[in-house]
C-alpha cells in the first residue's frame, strides 16, 4: 500500500473518529437538555399540585368555620329550608341564654259548664244539706219579710225551705214581667248570693225557682 493511500485512510479514520465524538455529545446534551426539562415539568407539578393541595385545605378550613358559626347561631325563622347539603333539621328547640327561658304555657282550663249542669249541681247539693236551725229560721225571716214588702199583690210565695247554706223558694207570677221587676227590687236586702234554677209557664202562672247562697258562701255551680 502506498503512502499516499494510508494517509487518506488515516485522515477518513480520524473524520469518522470525530463524527462519533461529535455525535455522542450532542447526544449527551440533547439527553442532559431533555432531562433538565423533566425535572423541571417535576418540579412545576410538585409546586402545581402544592398549590392546589394549599387551596384545597385553605377552602376545606373556611367551609368548616363556616359550618360552625351556622350551627351555633339559632335559626331565623321556624319554617326555614336547610342548606343544600347541610345536616338534616333537628328537633331540638335552639338554645337559650341563661335567665331567657321561656316560660311554660299556662295549662288549658276545662270549659264552664253548662246551665243544666250548674242547676243539677245546685239542686243535688240543697238536697243533701243538713238543717241548720239557727241559720235557717233566720234566713227565711229575711226572705218572708222582702217577699211581703216587694212581690207584686198578683204574685205568692209557693214554697221557701232554708237548710244549712241554702234557701230553695218558689215564686209564682202573673207575667214574666212580673218577676222582672221583683228582682230588681226585691232581694236587695239579702246579702248572699242567688241562683235561678228554674223559669217555666204552668197554665195562667209564671214559676220561678230561685236558691238563695248564706252570705260568705257560693252555690256549687
Amino acid at each position: 500500500m502506498s503512502s499516499r493511500l494510508q494517509t487518506v485512510l488515516a485522515v477518513a479514520n480520524t473524520a469518522a473518529i470525530v463524527g462519533g465524538l461529535f455525535a455522542l455529545v450532542s447526544h449527551q446534551r440533547a439527553s442532559d437538555e431533555a432531562m433538565e426539562e423533566l425535572r423541571a415539568q417535576v418540579r412545576k407539578s410538585t409546586v402545581g399540585n402544592d398549590a392546589n393541595q394549599a387551596e384545597r385545605r385553605a377552602a376545606a378550613e373556611a367551609a368548616m368555620r363556616l359550618w360552625a358559626a351556622n350551627a351555633a347561631r339559632p335559626s331565623a325563622t321556624a319554617g326555614a329550608r336547610p342548606p343544600q347539603g347541610g345536616a338534616p333539621p333537628t328537633a331540638e328547640a335552639p338554645a337559650t341564654e341563661a335567665g331567657d327561658e321561656v316560660p311554660p304555657p299556662p295549662p288549658l282550663r276545662p270549659p264552664p259548664p253548662s246551665f243544666e249542669q250548674s242547676r243539677t249541681r245546685v239542686l243535688s247539693a240543697f238536697a243533701e244539706e243538713p238543717v241548720d236551725g239557727d241559720w235557717s229560721a233566720r234566713a227565711a225571716r229575711t226572705l218572708d219579710d222582702a217577699f211581703r214588702e216587694h212581690l207584686p199583690a198578683t204574685s205568692r210565695v209557693k214554697s221557701l225551705e232554708c237548710r244549712a247554706t241554702l234557701c230553695r223558694v218558689e215564686l209564682v207570677h202573673r207575667a214574666a214581667a212580673d218577676h222582672g221587676a221583683f228582682l230588681m227590687s226585691g232581694l236587695r236586702t239579702w246579702r248572699g248570693s242567688v241562683f235561678i234554677a228554674r223559669e217555666a209557664q204552668e197554665g195562667d202562672d209564671y214559676v220561678v225557682t230561685l236558691l238563695a247562697s248564706k252570705e260568705g258562701t257560693n252555690p256549687p255551680l
